[in-house]
């Protein structure tokens, strides 16, 4: 099973748009998000990087007092559409995991009232 699947099932996607600055070694921009979770972020692109592909992302999430940088690796990508980037867990930092969760948590509160 592609591991992007069963991330899904692990951690639910919560749809946000949020600015992110992209980076890998061809390229720097900013993006913009459509979904995230504590273990990915989805970002829309005209042009998705090739799966596969080790990148970071920035993203500063509303109430944070700090940007979190998340490295991870391109796990799906849909021409014209964007792309799913998977974070690594062995590389991320435990406030950055810790307020993942909550904003994620806090998102999808709303939803299943």
């Amino acid at each position: 099973m592609p591991e992007h699947t069963t991330t899904r099932r692990r951690a639910p996607r919560i749809p946000v748009r949020l600015e992110a600055a992209y980076e890998d070694p061809a390229r720097q921009i900013f993006l913009a998000t459509r979904d995230l979770s504590e273990l990915g972020v989805y970002l829309m692109a005209d042009e998705a990087p090739d799966e596969g592909i080790a990148a970071r992302v920035t993203l500063e999430l509303p109430g944070e007092p700090a940007m979190l940088r998340l490295d991870g690796v391109v796990t799906r990508r849909e021409p014209g559409q964007g792309f799913a980037l998977a974070f690594e867990a062995g590389s991320m930092a435990p406030s950055s995991r810790s307020a993942l969760r909550a904003f994620t948590r806090a998102c999808e509160a709303p939803r299943s009232q």
